[in-house]
């Protein structure tokens, strides 16, 4: 019950996920202005540890509908082994004209070409996650 109230209170609040991550001393300067337009459509987050604390944690990102993929969850699970850490994550699938390659959009301004070289930098090769435990 608590959490749900917490919910209620957090989907109330425009940009809520985008504006926290932001806010954080490590994440906000990772997150490119294109992450930050797909940030715009979480509405909710979670994290579950493994029930051995040690060995894992899943994050799960929950998103309204969104002009960039059709998923609606996404799921990325750390996995802490002696060799190191398996990283695993559900496929996006990208929308018609937005699942270039690793998800990074071209967009032409123009004679030039701009490129965002992350898209939602949290799934990509670069993610804030991995940069985070190296």
């Amino acid at each position: 019950p608590v959490y749900d109230k917490r919910n209620e209170i957090i989907n109330s609040i425009p940009d809520f996920w985008l504006t926290a991550f932001l806010s954080h001393p490590a994440l906000g300067d990772l997150l490119t202005e294109e992450d930050q337009k797909i940030f715009k459509y979480i509405n909710s987050l979670e994290v579950e540890d493994f029930k051995d604390l040690k060995s894992g944690y899943t994050i799960t990102f929950n998103f309204n509908s969104n002009p960039y993929f059709e998923n609606t969850t996404l799921t990325k699970t750390f996995t802490f082994l002696d060799d190191g850490t398996k990283i695993t994550a559900t496929p996006i699938k990208w929308k018609e004209g937005k699942g270039l390659p690793n998800g990074v959009n071209h967009e032409k301004k123009g004679n030039k070409r701009q490129l965002a070289e992350e898209r939602f930098v949290y799934y990509t090769g670069q993610s804030i996650f991995l940069r985070l435990r190296t």
